[in-house]
């Protein structure tokens, strides 16, 4: 039996399933429809229409409208030797997948950092049957805009009804210090991150089966080519875990790893094979909901907060990508840090017993000094720690997420358009409970004082607002 050439009828909740715009929405009907019930979309290529590298069409082969090009049965084609050209400088992660060697039938991923313009000579050679393993290469993680020199042009602009976008909008760098600095130090994460991204991969490539980084928002607008998006809704992910109720154990690989284990039965499977089975016991219910998506040349696809997705290339396809977030989803990121952090304390339970027995025998025990004066003892190190092991493995932890909410409510990105926002009076009422959540936590008692103080800077923000 073979799921993925079969039709399926989607158990989706019917608030659940994908919204195909045929118009592009303004931002309240947006808003409404997909935001709040967090809802993925396909939004149609008036969008991007006036985008310059939409209406130059300088990425693709093609010089006819994607709409002539799909009724002549042409497929659209990126034009690898203009992106050498113009970004050939440019570095990305270049994802090269390969015969393996090892284990016949089986392929395997290499991850490479490269230039734009040595990885499209590796494309060239592999399109000229000069690279007999490789089976797709896909250029990703491309930070085009960041790399950019200051006097090109952008070759698009950020669409209304995404402006409203706190993680791109963030503090300028230190001008003596890197773009990607990233410092771990006493529970701080000093990043100035960018989630602004262009992909693009041979036919065949993909990206398999996660959810967007720290829960964020995703939108993706394809310039050239076609895509197939498999979309699993939040309420069945822990169906997709060998172990449904531990949240941190594995995750099945891929849409065609799961396919093979719904397919397994005890009547044409091997022992190992019906025994890995039964490692996943939720696989049907997870499926029972999955949608399978494809988008179109032109099109703009919108994937909401936790959703778990695997993305494949149907053609030779270049996308133009961010992550984001807001008001409206910031409460997601916010449970996310608080998962990470609790799964990093379990993990260190070894280390805090440690030092709990370290102070309990020495006389800097943890306790009261001078009127009601905290004395720091293992707590400080150990939430310290916990913090900065949360950094490495999630890329943030409290220092960067109050940094960035505070930011946005002084500067916000939509400053001059409070239409493309909620009201403050709702952006209030969604974000002060989370302050006064996070003031009540032990770990917050511990930290450096400034994130605490950044933290209770937004709560008086939050109540002056509405």
């Amino acid at each position: 039996m073979d799921l993925l050439n079969q039709s399926i009828e989607s158990d989706s909740c019917k608030d659940e399933n994908l919204i195909h715009f045929s118009h592009a929405p303004n931002y309240t009907e947006f808003h409404n429809s997909c935001l709040l019930p967090n809802r993925p979309c396909i939004l149609p290529p008036d969008l991007i229409a006036n985008w310059p590298v939409a209406q130059s069409r300088a990425w693709a082969l093609i010089t006819s409208p994607s709409s002539s090009a799909e009724s002549s049965g042409i497929k659209a084609l990126i034009n690898w030797n203009a992106l050498k050209a113009q970004y050939g400088s440019h570095t990305a992660p270049v994802v090269i997948t390969r015969t393996d060697l090892s284990s016949p039938g089986k392929l395997c991923e290499e991850r490479i950092e490269m230039t734009i313009a040595d990885a499209v000579d590796l494309i060239h050679r592999y399109q000229h049957g000069k690279e007999p393993t490789v089976h797709s290469v896909y250029i990703k993680d491309w930070h085009l805009i960041k790399q950019l020199c200051p006097t090109s042009t952008q070759p698009y602009t950020v669409p209304e009804i995404f402006a409203d976008d706190w993680m791109n909008n963030t503090p300028p760098p230190p001008s003596d210090s890197p773009c990607s600095a990233s410092c771990t130090k006493e529970g701080k994460d000093d990043i100035v991150d960018d989630f602004r991204f262009v992909y693009a991969g041979t036919q065949g490539s993909r990206t398999l089966l996660h959810r967007d980084v720290y829960t964020s928002y995703s939108w993706s607008s394809n310039v050239v080519g076609c895509k197939r998006w498999y979309l699993f809704p939040p309420r069945v992910i822990s169906h997709l875990r060998r172990f449904p109720k531990i949240d941190t154990s594995e995750l099945v690989l891929d849409i065609q790893t799961l396919s093979s284990l719904i397919s397994t039965s005890n009547e044409n499977s091997d022992a190992g094979a019906c025994r890995k089975r039964k490692e996943y016991p939720g696989l049907e219910l997870a499926w029972s909901a999955v949608q399978i998506i494809d988008q179109k040349q032109g099109e703009t696809i919108f994937i909401p907060s936790n959703w778990y997705h695997q993305v494949e290339n149907l053609t030779e396809c270049i996308s133009i990508n961010r992550n984001w977030c807001n008001s409206v989803n910031l409460p997601s990121l916010y449970h996310s840090i608080v998962a990470e952090l609790d799964h990093v304390q379990e993990s260190l339970c070894d280390v805090k017993e440690m030092l709990q027995n370290g102070c309990s025998s020495s006389s800097t025990t943890a306790s009261k000094g001078k009127q009601g004066e905290q004395v720091e003892g293992w707590e400080k190190e150990f939430y310290t720690l916990v913090q900065d092991v949360a950094i490495k493995d999630a890329g943030w932890a409290w220092d960067a997420f109050w940094n960035m909410v505070h930011w946005n409510l002084t500067k916000p990105a939509t400053r001059s358009e409070t239409r493309l926002r909620p009201g403050d009076a709702w952006i209030r009422d969604r974000l002060l409970p989370l302050v006064v959540e996070f003031d009540a936590r032990k770990d917050a008692r511990w930290l450096d004082p400034q994130i605490r103080h950044t933290a209770l800077k937004c709560k008086t923000l939050l109540e002056a607002m509405g």
